[in-house]
């Protein structure tokens, strides 16, 4: 499956959570961390889902090619360094703009030949083909730095994707949350944490950090691998903690002192407290 899924029901997931029979057994601390999601998600969730959907398209390994979301739009551009691919995604009156230059294993950035593509995914899937002729195997990288920005809604980071597979097989081996492509030496910009904030009322923020998400193991991959550490702060609390994918339909949510886990079923969007 693509990222937006696992990572758009995360939200989901922990927005349910707040509708549990469990709030009403927390004491008056955890009360104000579970009121916390309730407040800010529903605005907060359906953005990081926008963002992630343009990652989806990333991949590589699916049988067939993947569509572009609707409201998403894209250019190929030249600029001194090399290529660089111009994302606009419009929903609901937010607009992500994104900016993915590509990059040789050493961190250098390569000029492509990758222009008349319908799809960014078909776009993306020939970028990886110049990028593997260039460099075998060897694990090449691509950044999306991106600005949110519409409706009260602001963010301002930057996501790399990993690129490796043999020499026939492109993979999209994982995807981080990075620093900017601006601070790239020597090799894939540092791992480090995205914020999407709203301006309210009430003003709230979700920081989430991905190391490490494996999404593109086998062309049939459904469900994602890894481990998403997230934080999300409202008026009256910060609540921290973990989300973590085995490659099946189950997430289990580890909200910091809160008792138990939750455990989340992606196709369902069911949530189970686990005591």
């Amino acid at each position: 499956m693509s990222i937006p899924r696992g990572l758009s029901l995360l939200a989901l997931a922990l927005f349910a959570s707040c509708d549990s029979k469990v709030t009403s057994t927390l004491d008056a601390d955890a009360q104000r961390r579970v009121a916390t999601l309730t407040d800010c998600f529903p605005n907060l969730y359906e953005y990081t889902d926008s963002l992630l959907e343009i990652a989806g398209t990333w991949r590589l390994g699916s049988s067939t090619a993947l569509p572009d979301p609707t409201g998403l739009t894209f250019s190929v551009n030249a600029e001194g360094g090399g290529t660089r691919v111009d994302v606009t995604y419009v929903k609901d009156g937010t607009t992500i703009s994104m900016a993915i230059r590509f990059y040789s294993p050493a961190g250098a950035q390569q000029t492509l030949t990758i222009t008349g593509f319908s799809t960014l995914n078909l776009t993306i899937q020939e970028a990886a083909n110049d990028l593997r002729n260039l460099f075998g195997s060897d694990d090449k990288f691509m950044v999306g730095d991106y600005t949110i920005s519409g409706n009260g809604i602001s963010g301002s980071d930057s996501l790399t994707a990993i690129i490796g597979g043999s020499t026939n097989q492109n993979e999209l081996e994982e995807v981080r949350t990075t620093a900017a492509s601006s601070t790239i030496s020597g090799g894939p910009p540092a791992v480090d944490s995205a914020t999407i904030t709203d301006s309210g009322p009430p003003a709230c923020s979700f920081t989430f950090t991905i190391p490490s998400l494996l999404t593109d193991e086998t062309p049939t991959q459904e469900y994602p691998i890894g481990t998403v550490t997230i934080s999300v702060t409202g008026p009256d609390a910060t609540v921290t903690g973990t989300i973590t994918f085995d490659g099946s339909a189950t997430a289990v949510i580890d909200i910091a002192d809160v008792p138990g886990t939750f455990a989340f079923n992606v196709d369902t969007r069911t949530v189970t407290f686990v005591p």
